[in-house]
């Protein structure tokens, strides 16, 4: 599995798609489309590409983002924002990477992933 999430064993969402609700898999995750709601991929990567818009609260292992996101990030390995990206919320990771160019409005914790994580995986089960 690449960095970006390209590899064999991703689910694509295309340009063009939009998905209102929950967005959950049990394998990695690109994004192309559009995605309003919750994405929840806690041993997963997510890549969110150029032309995708997402206002969701979203959970993950790890999250590339290069298109659009409004909304707060839990990934329990590291969040990589890309020059081309828009972030606007808050970020709950221990390793953050912005690129020069990358527009991020909100804030990061890098202290409380794991607590975030355990909560998480609460609020999930107990939906169920």
């Amino acid at each position: 599995m690449t960095r970006d999430g390209s590899g064999v064993d991703a689910t694509r969402i295309p340009r063009g798609a939009t998905i209102v609700g929950g967005l959950e898999a049990g394998q990695d995750v690109i994004i192309d489309g559009r995605v309003d709601g919750s994405i929840n991929l806690p041993d997963h990567h997510l890549s969110i590409g150029r032309s995708a818009v997402i206002s969701a609260r979203i959970v993950a292992r790890s999250v590339t983002i290069a298109g659009s996101v409004d909304g707060n990030i839990l990934a329990r390995e590291r969040i990589d924002v890309a020059a081309s990206a828009f972030v606007r919320g808050h970020l709950t990771t221990p390793a953050v990477t912005l690129e020069e160019g990358a527009q991020f409005t909100g804030s990061v914790d890098p202290h409380r992933t794991e607590a975030a994580l355990h909560v998480a995986r609460y609020r999930q089960k107990t939906r169920a």
